[in-house]
């Protein structure tokens, strides 16, 4: 997992993320999302005894969205808190969007 988060850094730096083919706009954002994507499934299979999940909480009215979002931050908030009070053996190592899980993308 280090290796590509490094290319994307070394890339970032050169100012070259569109030549070489990483996603354009927010592109720091969306890398660093994938990362931590990836990260909680490591860290599920390493560890069985946590429940460790990955949430998006929705489009949220945020700063990073310029407001524009569709869900109200308490709603975003609520959709973290539901994937964080899963039941006892409750999934690991899972996606969940709008605190559904989802596949991976």
């Amino acid at each position: 997992m280090g290796r590509p988060i490094g290319v994307a850094l070394r890339d970032f730096e050169a100012d070259a993320l569109e030549a070489r083919g990483w996603p354009m706009g927010y592109s720091e954002y969306k890398v660093a999302k994938a990362a931590m994507n990836a990260y909680s499934r490591l860290l599920a299979r390493r560890y069985p005894a946590l429940h460790v999940n990955c949430t998006h909480p929705g489009y949220v009215k945020t700063d990073i969205t310029m407001n524009s979002g569709i869900l109200t931050p308490e709603e975003g908030a609520r959709n973290v808190v539901k994937v964080a009070l899963l039941p006892e053996g409750g999934p690991t190592g899972k996606f969940f969007a709008e605190g559904e899980e989802a596949s991976f993308v």
